[in-house]
């Protein structure tokens, strides 16, 4: 194995799908090898914004007179995800979900989640105190953090504690006094019907000191002043960095993307730019850095697999690992990273693993693991899948080749493939011929098949794939 796997460049484009999307076919990974990393990057930036998504699934439903619940709106946001053209909008969707977080628990509006799901989509990249302002006046998160009770007088202060503390700029940065400022700015913002209301009656339009500063403000106001603190593009650019790249950014990364940030006019745009061309982004260090979320898990492995279709019980899949779209556990989301694997979700994506890798043909998941290796549905060669491979193999060491190409950057442990070679060659060598009966479901197909399929379950559920 080469010191920075990095260093090969389909090893690049399988690294920024994984990042940037949820990873890739081997025909994703290929087509974007064959850019310069830089312009891959620009492919996954320039997506088209469809602003019609999550209403037109809520047209849908209701003209069917159906009311969908939290595993419907779940399914179809993990359907949308495994099947996006632009990943990185997907993506950004999910990172801004976790950020700005609302949760089915509070919230048991189903219709309220889709509509917040809709506007991170359409601002994936936006200005980031835009986005704020917008999502201060979703509806969803007024509901979830109280919005409809803070009133002049009265001022409940949910609203304002985490939209310092967890949304802009972070612990230490802040004082209680603030808060309690802060929230008075936000009364009388609420909504009615799915909408953003104003009750000029509820707005205390007394004067009010912020952050060392004194004026009627209102929420914008708020707004405008914390993100011209220094410490709020720290605090943005740092969590951004800690779900993309690495955890615990050095001071310098910090700096320089901060930079980018307030001199862009707060473009998430641009600092998304500067982060994926970052040579650390393709350091030896951001490589497997992170672990897979739930999410992540399961629909790379979709992808990897050529799934033509995504089962709907992946979301209770994704659930029992942890991650419940649209449910996320506390206001801050979920922890992430190693905080996704304990004894319990470990085995969890272990059976799932094992699940998807025996899904046959007619079930809600399909796929066929000699399409992988270059077989048609009658056991003839169909050709190459990805890389410099040109024939499908024809023994034990190079099945795993293959599939180790495709789920593992080709980069496996010597110990590990001869583990999995042994394995394939349990009941005799396995020949070109077993390959080609099992693939026609001819033969000895049952046996091979078998072991096939496992293999691909080992290799799912080694601790190098359920890193990123």
């Amino acid at each position: 194995m080469s010191t920075n796997p990095l260093s090969d460049r389909r090893t690049q484009a399988a690294h920024l799908l994984r990042r940037a999307g949820f990873g890739g076919t081997p025909a994703e990974i290929d087509q974007l090898a064959a850019l310069s990393h830089a312009d891959a990057v620009e492919k996954l930036l320039n997506f088209q914004i469809d602003g019609n998504l999550a209403f037109n699934l809520e047209r849908k439903l209701q003209e069917n007179g159906y009311e969908p619940g939290l595993n419907d709106i779940a399914y179809w946001w993990l359907l949308l995800m495994a099947r996006t053209k632009q990943p990185l909008q997907e993506k950004m969707t999910l990172f801004w979900h976790g950020h700005f977080t609302s949760s089915f628990s509070k919230v048991r509006d189903p219709m309220l989640l889709l509509e917040q799901n809709q506007l991170f989509r359409d601002n994936a990249l936006a200005n980031f105190n835009d986005l704020t302002k917008k999502v201060s006046r979703n509806p969803a998160m007024i509901d979830f953090l109280d919005g409809q009770s803070n009133r002049k007088g009265a001022p409940n202060e949910n609203y304002a504690r985490e939209l310092m503390e967890l949304f802009t700029i972070g612990i230490g940065n802040y004082t209680e006094t603030d808060v309690r400022e802060a929230a008075r700015a936000f009364t009388g913002w609420g909504y009615k019907d799915r909408a953003y209301v104003f009750n000029a009656n509820q707005h205390d339009t007394g004067s009010k000191t912020f952050m060392g500063q004194t004026g009627n403000f209102n929420g914008d106001d708020i707004i405008d002043i914390i993100l011209k603190r220094p410490e709020s593009g720290q605090f943005i650019v740092n969590k951004l960095w800690e779900f993309f790249v690495y955890p615990n950014p050095e001071a310098s990364v910090t700096q320089r993307l901060t930079d980018v940030y307030f001199k862009n006019n707060y473009s998430i745009l641009e600092v998304m730019r500067a982060l994926f061309n970052a040579p650390e982004f393709l350091s030896d260090k951001a490589y497997h850095a992170l672990v897979k979320s739930p999410v992540e898990y399961v629909i790379g492995m979709a992808k990897q697999l050529g799934a033509t279709n995504i089962a709907s019980n992946l979301t209770n899949a994704a659930a029992g690992m942890g991650q419940t779209l649209f449910n996320p556990p506390t206001v801050k989301g979920w922890d992430g990273n190693l905080h996704w694997i304990n004894s319990s979700y470990f085995f969890d994506r272990i059976n799932t693993a094992n699940a998807l890798s025996d899904a046959r043909k007619n079930g809600q998941f399909r796929y066929d693991p000699y399409e992988l290796l270059g077989f048609n549905s009658s056991g003839t060669t169909s050709g190459a899948t990805s890389g410099a491979a040109t024939q499908p193999p024809d023994n034990a060491g190079a099945v795993v080749d293959r599939f180790a190409g495709i789920f593992l950057d080709g980069e496996i442990q010597p110990e590990v493939k001869n583990a999995l070679t042994d394995y394939l060659n349990s009941s005799g060598a396995l020949k070109a011929s077993d390959l080609t009966a099992a693939a026609s479901g001819k033969g000895t197909a049952k046996a091979v098949d078998s072991r096939v399929r496992g293999t691909l379950h080992l290799i799912m559920s080694t601790p190098d794939y359920m890193l990123k």
